[in-house]
């Protein structure tokens, strides 16, 4: 029970974490049962004008749209228009293409298993038109991998989400989700649409370029890619009528007496569907499924340019906390709700002493560096702890299981997995999986001709992109990028098999707006093998892979 005492250990440490981080403003709720226990704004929801935040103030919910848009897919799933397993292009208009081996099925689209990329929508102003969702489809519904090969977050699967509601019912989504989800849970301060009785109500939203002692930046309203807007991010709501969502879900799918989803659709949604390796934490359907201070927790968490949010919940505990909060700072800060959570069960953090600062037996097996080219980790020994990247210590459990302690994923549980002969496969966090590090095989042709137009594509957050590349000589190089601008490459060289440079070039305003910088530098890494240049684009928002080949 949330007692006066936890209320202020609660609102110590949300103060003591905002002002840390000098964030403007945020508001925050507590779930018990079928009952919010207690709700409060921090901060400012516009520091120009010293406006409080309060538990009513509207924000962009951002990612944590996801799951409130799921239930209105899964009421048409219980009237019988689909089932889970059904290929997902069975029922669209606009296929998603490219695809290898099985096709996939609305279950992995709920799963990030669908073979699509990360990907992020462009972002209009309000005088400017949006996309249609089957024309930005058009072009974003497009594989790079089997099925099930590998998680991999995909606002893209949401937009068909919507999209398949569109097609099911006759309707927009957003209208449908209005009319059968939020409306029968009293999210009577929510919306899709930026609709003036929200923008009253609604937040100013802020963005920064790193750190505390960075300035803020406010955001002007914009639209989410779409009209409707994008569903992977739309939702416009309160900490309050966010906590009626999770009320539902605490509660068998029923509100206030109101059935909103069926008994097992609900337990469908909140169970395991797609473990990370041979983990316990995955994804549920939507839910992110995590193993968290050895309780079962279901989260979601949101991002867009001025917004961060977290919504989370012990199912059987029966306890969620939900988080808005208006400052982006390209951080990858999310509201610490976990952390609240424990808190609001008056639990201390899960620390077994013996093993905290105790080397395993097995050091030498788990340390080194996990990942691949675009995305390494580094696990090692360091005064008595295990350390991952210098900052999150490792707890052992047992031979294969530790508990992460640290200022991301505190308290989640992370799984090794083991060779036969002892030697570790990978590790297991949430709904990574990080194989041990391999450096690529390619081998280097030192004697192939470098010089003359390569071309190639490749996919980033912001979609599909062609390269050209134009080598002169082993010290002159330039570019073609896909917006179209050619550009003289910088620390350019070219010889013995090994291609190396720098471009820096606009990114199109409707992706800038993604960030606070206009201008993205660009590292080129290339190997030359088999007939081929084989590398990775590296730059601060994100790495991609490479394969060129050579023109004319």
């Amino acid at each position: 029970m949330v007692d006066d005492r936890i209320i202020g250990n609660i609102e110590r440490f949300v103060d003591a974490e905002l002002k840390g981080r000098k964030h403007p403003g945020s508001s925050l709720s507590i779930i018990e049962g079928n009952s919010i226990v207690w709700s409060k704004g921090f901060g400012y929801s516009n520091i120009d004008v010293k406006l409080p935040a309060e538990p009513g103030s509207v924000y962009r919910c951002a990612s944590v749209t996801k799951p409130v848009v799921t239930v209105g897919l899964l009421q048409l799933m219980e009237q019988g228009k689909f089932n889970l397993d059904d290929e997902v292009n069975t029922h669209l208009d606009v296929k998603i293409r490219e695809v290898s081996g099985d096709k996939p099925t609305i279950r992995d689209l709920l799963t990030h298993q669908s073979g699509m990329p990360t990907r992020v929508p462009p972002i209009f102003l309000m005088d400017e038109k949006p996309l249609t969702m089957q024309g930005y489809l058009k072009s974003a519904a497009r594989s790079v991998r089997p099925r099930g090969e590998k998680w991999a977050y995909c606002n893209t699967a949401y937009m068909i989400v919507g999209y398949l509601i569109e097609l099911l019912t006759g309707q927009t989504y957003d209208d449908y989700v209005t009319e059968n989800v939020l409306e029968p849970l009293n999210m009577n301060s929510s919306a899709f649409t930026l609709t003036p009785i929200i923008k009253n109500k609604l937040v100013q939203g802020y963005k920064r370029a790193g750190g505390p002692e960075e300035s803020i930046i406010s955001v002007a309203p914009y639209k989410l890619g779409t009209k409707p807007e994008d569903p992977a991010g739309s939702l416009y709501s309160t900490v309050l009528d966010l906590a009626n969502f999770v009320i539902m879900n605490l509660n068998e799918g029923v509100f206030e007496g109101k059935r909103i989803l069926k008994e097992e659709t609900i337990m469908e949604m909140q169970k395991l569907q797609s473990p990370s390796g041979n983990s316990r934490s995955g994804m549920g359907l939507t839910w992110f499924y995590t193993i968290h201070d050895d309780h079962i927790m279901l989260n979601h968490t949101g991002g867009l340019p001025d917004f961060t949010n977290n919504v989370c919940f012990y199912p059987y505990e029966k306890v969620g906390v939900c988080w808005l909060s208006n400052l982006q700072d390209g951080s990858g800060w999310r509201p610490p709700s976990p952390t609240v959570l424990r808190i609001a069960l008056d639990e201390v953090p899960q620390v077994e002493p013996r093993a905290f600062q105790t080397i395993p037996e097995n050091w030498e097996a788990i340390s080194g560096y996990y990942g691949d080219e675009l995305n390494k980790t580094k696990i090692q020994p360091l005064n008595g702890f295990m350390v991952m990247d210098e900052n999150l210590l490792l707890e052992r459990t047992s031979k294969s299981i530790y508990r992460v302690h640290g200022t991301s994923h505190d308290g989640d549980e992370l799984t090794f997995e083991y060779n036969e002969d002892g030697s570790v496969k990978q590790f297991c966090l949430g709904t990574t999986v990080m194989p041990r590090y391999i450096p690529p095989s390619w081998a280097v042709d030192d004697t192939m001709e470098l010089a003359g137009k390569w071309s190639g594509e490749y996919y980033d957050s912001s979609g599909f992109h062609y390269l050209e590349l134009l080598v002169g000589g082993s010290s002159s190089g330039t570019v073609i990028a896909h917006t179209g601008e050619k550009i003289e490459l910088e620390d350019f060289s070219a010889k013995e098999g090994k291609v190396k440079g720098t471009f820096t070039y606009n990114i199109p305003e409707e992706y800038a707006r993604w960030g606070t910088n206009k201008l993205l530098k660009v590292d080129i890494d290339l190997l030359a093998t088999e007939g081929k240049l084989k590398g990775v684009l590296r730059t601060t928002r994100g790495s991609a892979f490479i394969e060129m080949e050579k023109k004319g």
